[in-house]
């Protein structure tokens, strides 16, 4: 009776050893690393969503589609999937991650932009940044949310010159059409303690509306959700992409709908994203001979007001030029945001190590992205 009251007694306090062992454990479970990682559509939008008429978006889509194969997006997809396998974030929000398709000849673009009846969507994919980057990932992530955001098609005239076109807009020089969807995009890694739940995504009704020749283009912009759980904590990881475009006011809008829509509920909520806006001092210097604009706080003082506390690291933006290993990021956009609070363990900015531009000498994207590990209370 003795020697089995001992082996009780052993057995008794070699268990608590184990139970403080798995209370550590437990602990250290309650840290979540996410990230937000904007890898840049491949060009500048501009010269033909600010075009005054048809032929000149015809040029300004030419301008898009050249800069757009230069920087590389295959080439580009190596380094930034190494940024992601790197961070090893549970979660992470993507934006800018494109689709590039090509139609030959051209038809005269499709609608909205189109002023041609009866042409049609071009469907051959010239690039597909999202599989490109999966690809490269190895099996490591999968996709929680695909969003598809603004959807334009033009056609394009790539070498200049007006004799060489093709189709209904020929005289302008229309060399094929091109079409481009936007995508917002949730990545999951694989093997974590992250349990994923219900997904949720939508369009903000706030939108930048420029005008072609009369015809109205509406670019849309949205977000992407899942519910998730760790352990016992239970929260909702959002991503989006602010307007870029047009009056501050737009993106100000948009940052409203967000903190009244996903973002309203109790649970711990995670938002990640470019939001293309910060706040001076802190978050901006600002480099006004670049265009950039240290003043542009109204989106950001949108989740500031809603009691959002600010987890990521600072300076995240922004290469002017893909190809110059000189500049470097001089204010912030891309943020990781909580509320109620988290801690916040460690953040910093990836992206801005001029060893990882690829062979041709390009950085990885214009933005960079940004990593934070949070700790849960």
């Amino acid at each position: 009776m003795r020697r089995a009251a001992i082996c009780l007694a052993l057995v008794a306090a070699l268990a608590i050893p184990a139970s403080a062992s798995a209370a550590k454990g437990k602990e250290r479970d309650e840290k979540l690393t996410v990230m937000t990682r904007n890898v840049f559509l491949g060009a500048d939008l501009g010269p033909a969503i600010e075009a005054a008429d048809i032929p000149s978006a015809i040029d300004g889509a030419g301008e898009i589609w050249n800069e757009m194969e230069l920087t590389n997006f295959p080439e580009r997809a190596v380094p930034l999937a190494k940024e992601l396998k790197r961070s090893k974030a549970a979660l992470i929000g993507l934006q800018e991650v494109a689709t590039w398709y090509q139609q030959v000849p051209s038809d005269g673009g499709a609608p909205p932009i189109s002023p041609i009846e009866g042409a049609q969507p071009a469907t051959d994919v010239r690039y597909d940044f999202l599989q490109l980057l999966l690809d490269r990932l190895g099996g490591k992530y999968e996709v929680v949310v695909d969003q598809p955001e603004f959807e334009g098609e033009l056609p394009v005239d790539v070498d200049r010159n007006d004799a060489t076109g093709t189709g209904p807009l020929a005289g302008f020089g229309a060399d094929f059409d091109a079409r481009l969807v936007m995508h917002d995009v949730i990545l999951a890694r694989k093997g974590t303690d992250v349990k994923l739940g219900k997904t949720s995504s939508a369009h903000y009704e706030t939108r930048y509306a420029p005008s072609i020749s009369g015809i109205v283009i509406n670019v849309d912009r949205g977000w992407g959700s899942v519910d998730a759980k760790l352990g016992d904590e239970k929260f909702r990881f959002v991503d989006t992409h602010l307007e870029a475009f047009g009056d501050p006011t737009i993106r100000e809008a948009q940052a409203k709908e967000i903190v009244a829509g996903p973002l309203d509920t109790k649970k711990q909520v995670i938002l990640t994203g470019d939001l293309n806006s910060g706040t001076t001092g802190r978050h901006n210097i600002g480099r006004p001979e670049l265009g950039h604009d240290p003043d542009d706080p109204l989106a950001f003082k949108v989740f500031k007001k809603a009691k959002f506390k600010d987890n990521g690291a600072v300076q995240s933006c922004c290469y002017p030029d893909m190809f110059d290993p000189t500049f470097e990021f001089t204010h912030t956009v891309d943020h990781v945001l909580t509320r109620p609070g988290l801690k916040t363990v460690e953040s910093h900015v990836t992206g801005n190590d001029p060893g990882e531009r690829t062979p041709s000498g390009l950085w990885p994207s214009d933005h960079g992205g940004v990593v934070s590990t949070l700790e849960f209370p």
